[in-house]
């Protein structure tokens, strides 16, 4: 996983959001402007690890996305609870170091959500590209900030 500080990456699930991306690019939907968005496929949301998650962070990823299956919709079962289980600890994780857990999101889409996927990516394109005060702000885990 090649990650840069201007690049979100954006784990997707293969039965929901993969498919909705997909969906998307035909249907000729923006999926990365302004920010390029790294859609990487995984076999459930489910999967994406925490430290996955850091791990994105760390190489510099200006924002990470997992994107599962609707509640009940889960191929996996429990595979959307879990992921999103997982982005709530990594979040906490992240406002515990004095860092921006908005940076790190959870979402669920089916897989016709083209137009739901590029509204969601536009919408956390635009919130990690907001600028910070200094009072509500902290450094970025994504551009090397300390």
């Amino acid at each position: 996983m090649a990650a840069r500080q201007d690049r979100i990456i954006a784990f997707c699930c293969q039965h929901s959001a993969w498919r909705a991306a997909a969906r998307a690019t035909q249907e000729g939907l923006s999926l990365s402007a302004p920010v390029p968005v790294q859609l990487i496929p995984v076999p459930c949301s489910g999967r994406v690890s925490m430290e996955l998650i850091l791990a994105a962070l760390e190489k510099g990823a200006q924002g990470v996305m997992v994107l599962g299956c609707h509640p009940g919709a889960c191929h996996h079962l429990y595979g959307s609870e879990r992921a999103r289980e997982r982005v709530a600890a990594v979040q906490q994780r992240l406002q515990a170091a004095s860092l921006e857990p908005e940076r790190v999101v959870f979402a669920t889409l089916g897989p016709d959500s083209a137009a739901d996927l590029a509204r969601i990516l536009a919408d956390f394109e635009t919130s990690i590209m907001a600028p910070r005060s200094i009072h509500h702000g902290s450094p970025s885990p994504a551009n090397g900030r300390k």
